[in-house]
């Protein structure tokens, strides 16, 4: 593959490699991408495994020497999520363009006994055709990852669509124009609701437990049968961002919760996420999207009836977070917005030391949030 690579890039028009006729700005795409592992694989991973990936990426493009980009991507069977900076290079003319990428990449693999965490150099080089006004159409081959310390890498091919924004008519004119004033810096504050909803597992015929249990909590810290724990946190959010047009908005989140609990037991959260924001300029209203990701710190405080000791222990979990809302200008600079966003999904792999049959629950906490923002 490296040298079909080499070979396609050799093939091109040398005038492809000597001019640029695209102005700087945003761009961002999406691709589909097949990922090999190799090296040394963990204890955890009974086979070597490959992915099919879905990947997500966008940049900034100030010249055909200085440009910046970002990915995130993911794959399953095992379980795998990624994300890349790269610098870029760029040169193109009306018939294709070449791209090199070098940069740095993290990547998670989760397996039912540990998460593989892994990091290192990035590199690659592609081909971009264009397919229509502002569109892209990409094959490029990359080292996604190269971790000297785990002797692993994973080695990705990469078929891809980006949107190109200069010149094009980003307020959508079809749904309305983009609002005066909405470029720029904003910073806010939210106040949120989250529920975590826990998804019991069925239990295997031959474990000693025997059939289908949901267990809750009551109010004096008594485990009962029959029902579910779903507990629920108040919670408060900062946010800023960066607009530069409706379809290239970046945007983050740090936000804390209360304490929540049942009898002796408490759980406080504080999380961060990252998001691409699109949105659609309807007058003075607007609706958007949230794609990203989360991170989230879980410290869980559980006091002893008897003895009175306390016992804290902290976990930590990451991952695709998502979600869609509306806001409505009340002014010129101030913004008032309603959303409801998944915060984290979570398969957790559990442990019976009296039942050797291992079970899996599914934790999705969800949030539905009020916020204010202020446009600079």
């Amino acid at each position: 593959m490296r040298l079909l690579m080499t070979a396609g890039l050799l093939a091109l028009p040398a005038s492809a490699l000597a001019i640029n006729t695209e102005p700087a700005g945003f761009y961002a795409g999406a691709g589909i991408s097949q990922i090999d592992f190799s090296g040394k694989a963990a204890a955890s991973l009974k086979e070597k495994p490959d992915w099919t990936a879905v990947e997500l990426s966008g940049g900034y493009k100030h010249s055909p020497y200085a440009g910046l980009e970002a990915r995130i991507g993911a794959g399953s069977s095992p379980d795998l999520f990624y994300s890349s900076l790269y610098y870029r290079t760029e040169s193109a003319n009306e018939t294709a363009k070449t791209y090199l990428l070098l940069g740095y990449s993290a990547a998670k693999i989760g397996t039912n006994s540990k998460d593989i965490s892994l990091s290192g150099f990035s590199y690659g080089a592609g081909l971009g055709f264009p397919v229509g006004k502002n569109f892209n159409f990409n094959l490029e081959y990359r080292l996604l990852l190269d971790d000297s310390d785990e002797d692993v890498s994973l080695n990705a091919l990469t078929a891809s669509l980006d949107y190109r924004f200069s010149g094009t008519d980003l307020g959508l004119s079809g749904f309305g124009g983009a609002q005066p004033g909405s470029q720029g810096f904003y910073a806010g504050l939210g106040v949120a609701k989250l529920d975590l909803n826990i998804d019991e597992p069925s239990y295997e015929e031959d474990s000693d437990v025997g059939g289908d249990i949901d267990e809750e909590l009551d109010g004096e810290g008594n485990i009962e049968e029959g029902g579910e724990w779903d507990p629920s946190w108040n919670a408060i959010e900062l946010i800023g961002g960066y607009s530069h047009a409706p379809l290239a908005t970046v945007e983050l989140r740090l936000g804390t919760t209360d304490r929540e609990g049942q009898g002796f037991f408490e759980q406080t959260i504080t999380y961060f996420s990252v998001y691409y924001r699109p949105r659609v300029d309807l007058g003075k209203a607007q609706l958007y999207g949230l794609l990203g990701y989360s991170s989230l710190n879980i410290k869980s405080e559980e006091t002893d009836e008897e003895s009175g000791d306390v016992f804290k222990e902290d976990d930590k979990f990451s991952g695709f977070s998502y979600g869609v809302g509306g806001a409505y200008s009340i002014t010129e600079n101030i913004n008032i917005g309603l959303e409801y966003r998944l915060l984290m999904r979570d398969d957790l792999e559990l442990d019976d030391e009296e039942d050797p049959v291992d079970y899996e629950e599914t934790w999705e906490l969800t949030a539905l949030s009020a916020s204010v923002s202020y446009r600079f």
